[in-house]
């Protein structure tokens, strides 16, 4: 979470947050970090009077973004062997394990026993759920995206979401609102350099129907508060219609590069 004299930004993970908090960094001064992915409860008093950025994805985009990152980042990380099962699933199987992550009390219980019972949140690359936490999605039927954007935001009615897809413009808006925009910042979000690309295929081409259903399922609050769709790479990008989905999709009709992380 990066703190300014103006506003306060929560990073919720694979969401535009590395774009952004390069932004502020630049021009805002005043901007320091109090915590890697702290969550909003935590945000010490003293900024409690102060506007809240965040950012938000398309839950069927954001479960393949995490795959590609987290799986060969580092495969032995507590959460990419939980949710692969040391290895042993692929795509498929792994997002599975997060979309039934308030389902699936087995599973929640091997991802409990792996957790720390209190998280540092000054340092970096380390589980940032803390046992305690994670118990408490237990029994309520969410998913693993919908689970982590409760625990960076909470009630985030007063939260001012920038979209991943429309980051840019949104981002700009923001600023307009709390009176920070400047012709400089302004050229610089529209007009810089994406950041943090991966190539990977268009997110559609991974799900099967069974699996994209289950995330409508899991993440549903999300979706309908935002408005997401599962977009179809073929039909969307070249008007003509999506293949199968696959497992390991070598027939996909278009890659796609992720701009954001």
């Amino acid at each position: 979470m990066l703190v300014t004299n103006k506003f306060v930004f929560g990073h919720l993970p694979r969401s535009g947050g590395t774009f952004v908090s390069e932004v502020i960094r630049k021009f805002f001064p005043s901007a320091h970090e109090i915590g890697h992915h702290l969550p909003r409860a935590l945000l010490p008093r003293e900024y409690s009077h102060l506007p809240v950025l965040g950012t938000v994805r398309n839950p069927w985009e954001f479960y393949v973004s995490l795959y590609h990152y987290v799986w060969p980042k580092d495969a032995a990380s507590i959460l990419v062997s939980w949710m692969t099962e040391n290895g042993s699933l692929r795509f498929n199987g792994s997002i599975q394990n997060l979309l039934n992550l308030g389902v699936n009390n087995e599973r929640l219980d091997v991802l409990i026993e792996m957790l720390p019972e209190h998280v540092d949140y000054g340092t970096r690359n380390i589980p940032n759920i803390t046992k305690e936490t994670t118990r408490k999605v237990r029994g309520t039927g969410i998913g693993y995206y919908t689970f982590r954007f409760n625990h960076i935001f909470g009630n985030a009615d007063d939260v001012f979401f920038c979209r991943v897809e429309t980051l840019r413009q949104d981002l700009v808006s923001f600023f307009e609102a709390i009176g920070a925009a400047t012709d400089e910042l302004r050229d610089y979000v529209l007009q810089s350099d994406k950041k943090n690309i991966s190539d990977h295929l268009h997110y559609s081409t991974y799900y099967t129907p069974e699996l994209a259903e289950l995330v409508l399922v899991r993440d549903r609050q999300l979706i309908k508060t935002f408005g997401y769709v599962l977009e179809q790479a073929c039909s969307v990008e070249d008007g003509g219609p999506k293949p199968s989905s696959i497992e390991d999709p070598q027939q996909a009709c278009k890659s796609s590069s992720e701009p954001y992380r």
